[in-house]
């Protein structure tokens, strides 16, 4: 696959792809939720999202990873929302909350992550720190810390993994999720790829990785 100097020492993402059916649930949930989505990004849970110096070397170590794991299941946990401190000091969470279909931590999903982002330490750079810094001015020296270990202000025991549905207003919160959380929406699904996504006018599908049998 060709590469071009723009894709070059950018943000990138690594996360898993949801399953078809799990798509068409979150289209439905955003429909009884009132959530728009700004950017039409392709529906992921999120491993790793971090900049890097170079997409050919990320290629390389993800092909790698992938020979790792064999497939396993995961378990649709239900609608939760990622609830932020205001003391972490982000932005758009200040007045709102992200809803999400939240994904049961496993022994798998953490080990597949921290592989991934022991893998990938070489190739970081402080382009994801700079932005989120201009971006939060006020973020804590925590969600600092975590940002240029992780590339997200949360730590590895803070984070849910979690296909995002999209914010909601705080006060409209409870009324949301009364609304939806009635829905069996628990699944079973297969892990059984990795996806390499780039920032294109929201997130693009830039290539997919299948785990060995």
């Amino acid at each position: 696959m060709k590469t071009s100097k723009r894709k070059e020492k950018q943000r990138l993402l690594i996360a898993l792809i949801p399953q078809k059916e799990i798509v068409d649930n979150l289209n439905k949930i955003r429909k009884m939720a009132g959530v728009k989505k700004k950017k039409k990004s392709a529906p992921h849970i999120t491993i790793v999202d971090n900049s890097f110096s170079s997409i050919k070397k990320v290629d390389e170590e993800l092909k790698k990873i992938a020979k790792l794991p064999r497939p396993f299941n995961a378990h649709v946990k239900g609608i939760d929302t990622f609830i932020v401190k205001k003391t972490t000091g982000i932005e758009r969470y200040k007045h709102k909350n992200s809803l999400m279909y939240r994904i049961k931590n496993s022994s798998q999903l953490n080990n597949l992550r921290r592989e991934i982002l022991k893998r990938l330490d070489y190739l970081k750079t402080p382009a994801s720190l700079n932005q989120w810094k201009k971006e939060n001015p006020s973020l804590s020296e925590k969600a600092l810390k975590n940002i240029k270990k992780y590339g997200t202000p949360f730590g590895l025991k803070e984070w849910k993994f979690h296909t995002t549905i999209g914010l909601i207003p705080k006060k409209k919160q409870k009324e949301i999720l009364n609304k939806i959380r009635p829905l069996d929406i628990r699944r079973t699904m297969i892990i059984n790829s990795l996806g390499l996504f780039i920032r294109k006018n929201g997130w693009k599908l830039y290539k997919k990785y299948k785990f060995k049998n």
